[in-house]
């Protein structure tokens, strides 16, 4: 250290150009040194939280798949119409599609004045806000059942309760859907049940 503070009378450099050059070099070991000691782990960390994310999005879709009732029965009626329709929803597979969401595919019954129209519905599931999509498919029974739009709305967090909203494409007409979990359903009237 003597040495190298030492006195620039006999050198034609002066003290601070020499401590200018020693850090230039010091600082590049230093940054070398931290990289290694703080980055490199930080990487290690960074990729482990995405491999555990990971694992944890996959037992929570494992989870809801397994535990997601595979009967809903409730009311759906048309906003500004008093009608009430029994509504049976029956989930004959669940699946994952991605790490994110879910599809249930299976059918349904609607019954209003003793008419009963029965339908292939499908469900999607937004797993991490439970927001869901359901398409209804090929109705058989009324001729002037529409399918020409979706429920959307959300699965309670327990997935006792279906909350959503019917919207149809062309008319925007709007309908409101309450559903509970059942036992167990079939595809028939609720009044069979």
């Amino acid at each position: 250290m003597l040495l190298w503070l030492g006195s620039a009378t006999n050198r034609k450099t002066s003290n601070v150009e020499i401590l200018e050059s020693h850090d230039g070099r010091m600082m590049d070991k230093f940054f070398t040194g931290c990289w290694r000691i703080y980055y490199r782990p930080c990487v290690v960390v960074i990729v482990a939280g995405l491999f555990l994310a990971s694992f944890v999005h996959a037992a929570k879709m494992e989870a809801l798949t397994e535990k997601l009732p595979r009967a809903y029965l409730g009311e759906f009626s048309w906003d500004g119409d008093k009608t009430v329709q029994n509504v049976v929803l029956t989930f004959e597979s669940v699946r994952a599609l991605n790490d994110k969401n879910a599809e249930a595919i299976g059918c349904g019954t609607y019954e209003v004045n003793r008419q009963v129209t029965k339908i292939r519905v499908r469900m999607f599931v937004k797993l991490s806000d439970l927001q869901i999509e359901i398409l209804e498919l090929s109705p058989e029974g009324s001729p002037s059942f529409e399918t020409d739009g979706s429920h959307r709305g959300y699965l309670s967090e327990d997935l006792q309760r279906i909350d959503a909203q019917w919207t149809t494409r062309a008319s925007g007409q709007r309908g409101q859907l309450h559903l509970r979990a059942a036992s167990s359903a079939v595809c028939g009237p609720a009044a069979s049940l």
